[in-house]
């Protein structure tokens, strides 16, 4: 097979997913980056390359490429650069230890089923730890956006969307659906096709935590359509470290918790399963230019054409879940990661009402994990213990235990 040679070349269009045997390093991100990108497209030169940094995210790291192209114009002779934004992508590397909490496998099969359906932008190339696809164009919202009525009720269409058209059982099935996967090594830049029956995870670098509670909760089997909420909580907390005393009770207090909210709560399986981000806060709600100005990839419009548009992005998280969850963990997100309770919508419907402590929970572990695994200059432990006493303090509003309520609790009762 021989190496492209138009510049519009999309390797997503060529036989199945691209895979680069690189690893991005933090080291020289922009070496790195140029490296990458080159690999992918030989065609293009370091020169012409620009990289922009995206700090929006506290788990990964984010950097548009984009390509300039010098024209020489025939009146003048001078030399003049133009960006065709339909060329540039978005190079994703995976934060250090986040394999504990996410199946990368999972996410890259999420973006590619997205992708079929037009919800995503096209996938380009997979690396050792990371992705490459086409960037979005548009603006990302900050947590006061998402409580104004034009936002929020874009995002409304668009989840409705998602929940409404994203078959669960054939998501199973969308990892079969990409076909083999060409690799390119640097050195030659000629691709091979890999088939299924050659060792994939050793390629890809997906290797499974030796951790035995998680390695244990991975094993579980879950029917196509169920939801996988309550088998990645039981993950994230079978990861939790236990090496002290301290560690080990509340790693089996969180335990004990996840059971009794399975047991006695009626939230496992309530309402609809549905294909959900799990992750939408302000940082992964895009909205979209007008039409007339749109490049890159964008969603078809939802309704009216003057209406505000949104997408969203980052798919790490996404699984099959009850719907209320879905909902209420966006809601959650309004807060910031500051959590400003006062930002809490106040009329909100009963179903998602009823999942309103559980995005504390879920957030809470996750932090706890990103506590002992994340490089990246955040209080993963300050934020756990606010996102865990929310749960908390939904459970003694539950039960009927509370003295006083919170202004979280107070903002979601006051509907």
């Amino acid at each position: 097979m021989s190496k492209a040679t138009n510049d519009m070349f999309d390797p997503a269009d060529d036989e199945g997913l691209t895979f680069l045997p690189l690893t991005f390093s933090q080291a020289d991100p922009n070496a790195c980056a140029t490296h990458l990108i080159l690999t992918l497209f030989p065609d293009w030169k370091a020169e012409d390359l620009d990289f922009i940094r995206f700090t929006d995210g506290i788990t990964n790291t984010l950097l548009k490429c984009v390509r300039r192209r010098v024209t020489v114009d025939r009146a003048s002779g001078q030399e003049k650069a133009s960006i065709d934004e339909m060329e540039s992508t978005l190079l994703r590397a995976y934060g250090k230890g986040t394999n504990v909490l996410i199946d990368r496998s999972r996410e890259c099969q999420n973006h590619f089923y997205l992708a079929q359906h037009a919800l995503a932008p096209p996938l380009l190339a997979r690396f050792n730890n990371g992705l490459i696809y086409r960037f979005v164009p548009g603006r990302v919202t900050s947590p006061p956006d998402l409580s104004t009525p034009r936002v929020y009720t874009a995002v409304a269409k668009r989840l409705g969307q998602w929940h409404a058209e994203i078959d669960t059982k054939g998501l199973m099935d969308a990892l079969d659906a990409m076909g083999p996967r060409r690799r390119i090594s640097p050195d030659s830049g000629v691709p091979e096709l890999i088939y299924d029956g050659d060792s994939d995870d050793d390629l890809l670098g997906l290797g499974r935590s030796g951790d035995a509670e998680a390695e244990s909760t991975e094993d579980k089997t879950i029917e196509p359509g169920e939801s996988e909420l309550w088998w990645t909580l039981g993950k994230w907390i079978g990861a939790l470290p236990d090496g002290t005393d301290e560690e080990a009770a509340k790693k089996a207090k969180l335990r004990a918790e996840l059971d009794w909210v399975e047991d006695n709560s009626g939230l496992r399986g309530l309402g609809q399963i549905v294909f959900g981000h799990c992750d939408l806060l302000s940082g992964n709600v895009i909205v979209l230019p007008k039409k007339e100005k749109r490049t890159g990839f964008c969603p078809a419009d939802i309704g009216d054409e003057n209406d505000t548009q949104v997408t969203f992005i980052d798919y790490e998280y996404a699984i099959p879940t009850e719907r209320g969850f879905d909902i209420a963990n966006h809601f959650s997100e309004w807060t910031g990661f500051d959590c400003d309770y006062n930002l809490i919508p106040v009329t909100v419907m009963d179903e998602v009402d009823l999942f309103r402590g559980l995005p504390g929970f879920y957030w809470g572990i996750w932090a706890l994990i990103q506590a002992t695994i994340s490089q990246i200059d955040f209080d993963y432990a300050a934020y756990a213990e606010l996102r865990l006493a929310e749960y908390f303090d939904w459970k003694a509003a539950f039960e009927g235990t509370a003295e006083e309520a919170s202004l979280r609790e107070r903002r979601w009762l006051s509907q």
